[in-house]
């Protein structure tokens, strides 16, 4: 009986954890994300792959739900300060948009694992990003 009230005990906590774990990813707190794999793509020609540096793509980004803002420093040392216009949540991913300078992006986060997948784009070339985030 002992260990029977341990074992449910345990999973009690468990359960209880499991949303607190996945909350670090839900936007409540700063979140910074690196680009892992990126894919630059043109009308009428195969999608390449690409480094950031050539890109110029901060190496890693601070997205900042709350103030609705993500910054980041590229490679060339000009800034992103990027305005969130849209969040939403749905399925355990949170999604993000908005418009800096003349390229619209969007931004899917895993609020459990914090894998992320952003796509850049213009009406001549559009960018598929592919990375990660972490609690700051």
């Amino acid at each position: 009986m002992r260990r029977m009230l341990g074992c449910s005990a345990m999973a009690v906590a468990t359960a209880l954890a499991g949303p607190a774990a996945s909350a670090g990813f839900d936007g409540a707190d700063v979140l910074i994300c690196a680009p892992v794999e990126i894919l630059a793509c043109e009308p009428d020609i195969k999608c390449e792959h690409e480094t950031a540096e050539i890109i110029d793509l901060p190496q890693f980004l601070r997205v900042s739900v709350q103030d609705k803002t993500i910054v980041g420093s590229r490679p060339s040392g000009t800034a992103v300060n990027a305005k969130i216009g849209y969040v939403a949540h749905s399925e355990r991913k949170m999604f993000l948009q908005g418009v800096e300078r003349s390229f619209a992006w969007s931004m899917g986060i895993d609020e459990e694992s914090g894998r992320m997948t952003m796509t850049i784009g213009d009406d001549r070339s559009g960018y598929v990003v592919f990375g990660a985030c972490t609690p700051r």
